[in-house]
């Protein structure tokens, strides 16, 4: 056991926004722009980014328990729970969604979240005068909420 599937994702960003939510899930509103990173409400997940427009690198990994700490530094990291009925997540921002889906593997399910990035002062400063590519990196893992 252990890592059942990886993906890699551009994550678009813009607005310094970066959410992800359950396919069905339906929200009247966009995260405000001063919610906490890694906050969760339900079937929705708050990671935003420290660069205004930019693609950033996101690595998506399922795990059937909770993983091992992950390698390397990071500039930020939180734990979560996020609601996903539908067994998929789509990444948003202000202005966008993700042309790829987060596969789960299993719907109905709740799942434990894990959100770490690097190069957030890197990318804060490079987006003020261009558009960079990959240079902020999130890895996302999601293991199963095991009710006790």
């Amino acid at each position: 056991m252990g890592l059942l599937t990886a993906q890699r994702l551009d994550a678009e960003v813009m607005f310094y926004g970066l959410w992800m939510q359950d396919i069905g899930a339906s929200f009247d509103d966009e995260p405000a722009a001063d919610t906490p990173f890694g906050s969760s409400d339900g079937a929705r997940l708050v990671i935003h980014s420290a660069g205004h427009t930019h693609t950033a690198d996101l690595r998506a990994e399922v795990w059937d328990e909770e993983p091992p700490a992950a390698p390397g530094e990071w500039d930020v990291s939180a734990d979560a729970r996020i609601d996903a009925p539908a067994g998929r997540l789509r990444l948003s921002t202000y202005a966008a969604v993700s042309k790829e889906d987060i596969h789960l593997g299993r719907p109905g399910r709740a799942w434990n979240v894990r959100v770490r990035v690097r190069g957030r002062d890197e990318v804060f400063a490079l987006a003020q005068h261009d558009v960079p590519e990959g240079v902020e990196c999130y890895l996302v893992q999601f293991w199963p909420v095991t009710e006790s």
